[in-house]
């Protein structure tokens, strides 16, 4: 569960960010999480409102937006969206990192991150 981790640092880097600026509480985080990042967002919000107790986060809402992957083929220049293999070992569906056109390999250009885009406080 990287989630739990990955909010972790998310609470410690918020709460540094609003002590600088003398920050009463902090209102709302917004996400911006790359679907290649493979965080699960429900699972973020559990971890969020469990690390953010006793906070100067606790009340606060984590909004996540899911950035959809983007792709670029080395061969071809195909530009798009990655095609997705249903295999019940993943679990999940897996992306195929080969080139939907000619069967290259790709480059990933988006959906790989998990970016703070905005942090509203009260000062």
């Amino acid at each position: 569960m990287h989630e739990f981790s990955m909010v972790s640092q998310l609470v410690e880097k918020v709460v540094e960010e609003a002590r600088k600026r003398g920050a009463k509480r902090v209102v709302e985080v917004e996400l911006e999480v790359g679907q290649l990042s493979f965080l699960n967002p429900e699972q973020m919000l559990f971890a969020y409102r469990i690390l953010t107790k006793g906070t100067i986060l606790e009340k606060s809402r984590l909004t996540i937006r899911t950035v959809e992957a983007h792709v670029r083929c080395r061969l071809c220049g195909f530009d798009g969206k990655p095609e997705y293999a249903d295999d019940a070992s993943y679990h999940v569906s897996a992306p195929l990192f080969l080139c939907p056109n000619c069967g290259g390999p790709v480059e990933v250009l988006v959906g790989t991150g998990c970016i703070i885009k905005r942090v509203r406080l009260e000062v």
